[in-house]
Order: structure tokens, then sequence, then C-alpha cells
């Protein structure tokens, strides 16, 4: 049964890419980049000077990589309907689990491995103590996920976790292999009871939908075929129920609020323009200026004419004119700020 819903996930990943591509495309682009890239990794890597860090820096970069490096999830390829056959077919239940288990890990340490491998030319690193290392942070990581959901409990265990094993390569290897034997056992028993179904059946939905994600989030026409999330607005600003005394703009704040990708444009834009300034002579930073004050016009009347149209916009009465002055008020609120400190920085840099 395992390997029937394993060959169905695979097999509806290689219908989607094959839907939504054109193979001839993805071949000319595939073959050649691989080639390409073959011969720029080995050229660096003949002409780069391996890295011999220190011990603390080295165990600082490690704990930073260490979030990036990590398996956050488990998929045990379960479903809902699963549970409802769980008493009659307990123990072919717990065989899919035990496949899916030991198949994740395999997978997760194949990518791992092939990482380390390519990064051992340019920094020097014991190989099979960051390995071990990275394999219990991940099971102590997936434990967590398990035990804790709210994220003022969850990320300070997450932050110790991290530093104390990675702080841990100190120990010789057959220490981190006990440690690993003995905390894979420890997230075997919490696989194995049962008390946490609804958590790993929406892991195994996140992983199955996974590629179609990527895919959607890549494609600028078919993020729109996505299903909305509703989120509340940011901590900070969740207390206060007006953001602002006319219907529209407070519409609109907590719009983007709610939808901070809004917002991805304009913050990249002023994030470039900033950095351009430090480095650019005075005649460039005129230019700047003026593009930067130009795009970032462009860009907020993209996204108010895009939240105008959402569906509880059409159900209001707005006249145009209302709209007009709307959006004369919402540029002046997000004008200023970022005016002022822009023109500081081109006086002061």
């Amino acid at each position: 049964m395992f390997t029937k819903r394993l060959y169905r996930s695979y097999q509806f990943n290689f219908k989607l890419i094959k839907s939504v591509t054109d193979w001839t495309v993805l071949l000319y682009l595939i073959v050649p980049s691989t080639i390409i890239g073959f011969f720029l990794y080995r050229d660096i890597a003949r002409n780069f000077q391996v890295l011999e860090l220190q011990p603390i820096p080295l165990l600082l970069l490690l704990f930073v990589l260490s979030f990036f490096l990590v398996k956050p999830s488990l998929r045990l390829y379960i479903y809902d309907a699963d549970l409802l056959f769980f008493k009659q077919q307990g123990r072919k239940i717990h065989q899919i689990k035990l496949w899916g288990y030991s198949y994740s890990f395999l997978l997760y340490n194949c990518v791992l491995v092939i990482l380390l491998l390519l990064a051992s030319p340019f920094i020097v690193f014991p190989f099979w103590e960051v390995l071990f290392a990275l394999n219990i942070i991940s099971v102590l990581h997936i434990c967590i996920q398990y035990r804790y959901q709210n994220w003022f409990t969850k990320w300070p265990l997450l932050l110790i976790v991290h530093a104390l094993i990675i702080f841990m390569l100190i120990l010789p290897l057959w220490g981190l292999s006990i440690l690993l034997v003995v905390v894979h056992l420890r997230l075997l028993n919490i696989v194995l009871s049962n008390r946490y179904w609804t958590i790993e059946v929406r892991w195994e939905y996140e992983a199955f939908y996974s590629w179609m994600k990527r895919i959607y989030q890549f494609s600028l026409e078919m993020r729109y075929y996505m299903p909305s999330k509703t989120k509340p607005p940011l901590i900070l600003l969740a207390k206060r129920k007006v953001l602002s005394t006319h219907r529209i703009d407070n519409l609109v704040y907590k719009t983007m609020l709610r939808k901070l990708s809004y917002l991805k444009s304009p913050i990249q834009l002023i994030a470039i323009s900033i950095g351009l300034l430090f480095v650019l002579p005075l005649w460039a930073k005129v230019v700047v200026l003026i593009f930067s004050s130009i795009g970032l016009n462009v860009a907020l009347s993209s996204i108010v004419n895009e939240i105008r149209q959402a569906p509880f916009f059409q159900l209001m009465s707005v006249h145009e004119n209302e709209w007009f002055q709307a959006k004369k008020r919402i540029k002046y609120r997000f004008f200023t700020p970022i005016g002022v400190v822009m023109m500081l920085l081109f006086f002061i840099i």
C-alpha cells in the first residue's frame, strides 16, 4: 500500500509538470544548464582557496545554516480516511507509517549528503559529525513541531535545540550516533502513538501538493487559482480596529496587513534604492530618487487597483471620486515617511 501511495504521489507531480511545461523548451533549458553548471562548478572549485575557519566561527556558520538544512516536517503517506480503518487494520497503518518514516529520512539524507559534498571543496568541516548533527536537529525539530503549535513556545525551543546540537559537535562520532538513535526512538514513539493524526495528515497534504504550490507561486497567471489565505493583521496592529477614519482607506490597510505579498514589490524597490544611494555618485543618486519615486507611485497604484477587484469591494457602492481620493490619501501616507528617509540618506551619504 505504501508503494502505491508513493507511486501516486510521483505520478501526480509528473502529470502536473507535464501539463504546465513544454518538454522541448524544458529540455533545451535543463541540458545546457546542467553542462554549464558542472563545468562552472568544477572551475570554481579548482581555483577556490579552501576556507579553514576557527571552531567558533564554523559553529556559528553551521548554526545559521542548520535552519535552512533542517527537515521541518514528516511525511507518512496517511490520509483522513485511514483513521476509520485504524482499529480493523492497525498493523497495516503502522507499516505505512514506518515505511513513510524511513523513506522520508532516507530521501532527506540523500539530499543532505549531496549538498555537503558540493560544499566540501570550499570549506573544511567534519563531514560525518555535521551529517549526524543535522539529522539529530531534524528529529528534534519534528518532535517540537508535534508537541507545540504556538510560535512563542516553539521558536525559543527550536533556537535552543539548534544551538545545543551544533555546539555538541565536539562530541565523538559514537556519541552523536547514540544520541541519534535515542531521538529517533523518541520520534517513532510519537509517530506510532497516533495522537497527532491531524498534524500528520496536514503535513501529508502539504507535501503532496508542494510541487503544485511551487509552480503556482512561480507563475503569475496561476497564482490566482490558489486558494486565498486569510491571515489576521500584524500583531502590533491587530488591536487597532480602525487604521483610518475613511472606510476605503481602512479596508485597504487591513487588506495589506492580511496579505503582506502586496508590499513585497515596494519594499524590494526601496531596499534596492537605498543600497544604490551608498555606492553611486551624486548625479546617479538623483536619477535613482526620480525613478524610485515613479516606481513606488506605479506600485502603489497597482496594489490599490488590485485590492479594488476584491469581492467585498464589488458588493460596496463606492463612487469613482471616492476611490480617487482614497488613493491620494494612501499614497500621501506612504510617500511622506519614505520620501523623508530617502532625502535624509541622499544628503547624509
